[in-house]
């Protein structure tokens, strides 16, 4: 259990540190195929969308450790303001921005932007059922949240993989911009299913 969760742990501030690395180079909006990176706007936006983030990834993992939340309840409730305010006030506006004009064209418009709404939307919900008091409920949302959040991950793994396995750039990103999160969301379901409704059975 140690050992995964310090993988698990690892994986996911790794991810973080590398995103924020991005903000300390100059020549990372060469990536951009379109040329909106000169505008300031999506500057900005590209900022709050890496920093943001970062801070959801590096710290949302811990929220999942059964016995650091019962020990450090209140650090816990902490984090989990921090978790939201990362994204909901500062990841998703930039992310949903960038989304309109991300590279590969209405396939990845539609697939980055579906991934920040379901992000935006799953955080609020997680958010709202522990201010109601459902506990469980606030489970599964900030369960289905960090599966999109966990996106970052995913997409920087599979990303080469299959760029080594032969397949074309273009068509790797198209790909990614649904597969680094929707396959996360089927896993958050089973793990759902498996953790509440199968005891209730």
């Amino acid at each position: 259990m140690k050992l995964r969760n310090g993988f698990y742990g690892f994986l996911c501030i790794g991810v973080a540190l590398y995103a924020l690395s991005h903000l300390f180079r100059t020549d990372f909006y060469s990536f951009k195929l379109n040329g909106i990176s000169d505008s300031s706007i999506w500057r900005i936006a590209f900022h709050m969308h890496f920093i943001g983030g970062a801070l959801a990834l590096g710290l949302g993992w811990t929220q999942f450790l059964k016995n650091f939340r019962s020990k450090y309840l209140q650090i816990h409730r902490r984090i989990g303001y921090l978790y939201v305010i990362s994204i909901v006030l500062i990841s998703f506006p930039g992310a949903f921005y960038m989304a309109l004009y991300a590279n590969g064209g209405f396939n990845n418009v539609v697939g980055f932007g579906m991934m920040a709404l379901c992000w935006f939307t799953f955080t609020v919900l997680a958010f709202n059922r522990i201010k109601s008091g459902n506990i469980n409920s606030h489970e599964r949302w900030m369960i289905r949240s960090f599966a999109v959040t966990l996106g970052a991950v995913t997409l920087r793994i599979f990303m080469p993989l299959m760029i080594i396995a032969g397949v074309p750039e273009g068509e790797a990103y198209q790909t990614i911009s649904w597969f680094c999160w929707v396959p996360n969301l089927f896993v958050a379901e089973w793990i759902i299913q498996r953790k509440y409704l199968a005891s209730t059975s």
